[in-house]
């Protein structure tokens, strides 16, 4: 595949603006164009409602107003380049207008920005990157917000041997990978020991399918939770960004059990690379 258009949710924080800048580097490497998605939610009063236009729309003037202003002051204070950047403003809940612009302008890629401290509500119900990981048709980059790394020397990529067939899924990756000259270290968990060598015929199509670049593979067999284990891989590995693929989980399933995908967008200090399982099996 090829980026070619990169999403950014924008809200001009520095959080958002950390995001843009990492979209900005791709962008350089790629010649991809970015696509600012501002978004504000303004209720849409019921026509009937005597002065209902009156009362909103000069507000969303004025946030749009505000809006173009801080666009502007942006693109002063970064170096463009030679990258096309656009913006669109949308007056709608943020995972209708992204997911509406994505389809629109057939996005390649979405690069979004996290917090560095969430409160408990957030670590129990997720956050506005948690929900695109799930919701996106395109990879989705989340960056946190302390990260300022530009040259991802070495990737880790979670895959669960025993329910992965086809490195063709991997393709997204492939292609951010070779970007960058990455070398890519496979990460698998598995408290079966048992079924290890099962596994080979598995990592030789992975090797074939990554032969131009480095590999290393790497199994930890410990029933420690997951997350804990990739965040002890990403320090000892010195790793720059984590892969993950996201499940297609049931209603019942995300009700019982939170996505480890999710979780560690919370609580990664590097970039977080995934491409949603469903999406890649439509």
């Amino acid at each position: 595949m090829e980026y070619k258009k990169i999403l950014v949710p924008m809200d001009f924080s520095d959080c958002a603006k950390n995001a843009f800048n990492m979209a900005l580097e791709i962008a350089d490497r790629t010649g991809a164009s970015i696509d600012l998605v501002c978004v504000t939610h303004l209720p849409h009063l019921h026509a009937e409602m005597v002065g209902a236009a009156a009362v909103v729309q000069p507000l969303l003037n004025d946030y749009h107003q505000l809006i173009d202003e801080q666009f502007e002051e942006l693109k002063q204070q970064t170096d463009l380049k030679n990258t096309q950047v656009e913006m669109s403003k949308y007056n709608a809940p943020l995972h209708d207008a992204i997911y509406s612009c994505a389809l629109q302008n057939r996005s390649d890629l979405i690069v979004t920005g996290t917090k560095s401290q969430h409160d408990w509500l957030v670590n129990v119900l997720g956050s506005n990157s948690t929900d695109m990981i799930d919701r996106s048709k395109a990879p989705v980059i989340v960056v946190p917000e302390n990260s300022k790394i530009k040259a991802f020397r070495r990737i880790g990529v979670a895959i669960d041997y025993s329910d992965f067939g086809d490195p063709e899924l991997l393709d997204p990756l492939r292609t951010f990978a070779l970007l960058y000259e990455s070398s890519l270290c496979f990460l698998n968990v598995t408290t079966k020991h048992h079924k290890l060598f099962v596994y080979d015929d598995i990592k030789v199509s992975i090797s074939d399918y990554f032969k131009e670049l480095k590999q290393s593979y790497h199994t930890y067999t410990d029933s420690r939770p997951l997350n804990e284990i990739l965040l002890e891989a990403i320090k000892d590995l010195d790793l720059d960004m984590l892969f993950m693929l996201p499940k297609n989980h049931s209603v019942v399933q995300r009700l019982l059990k939170t996505s480890n995908t999710k979780s560690m967008a919370l609580h990664i200090d590097k970039p977080l690379m995934t491409i949603h399982e469903k999406t890649l099996k439509s």
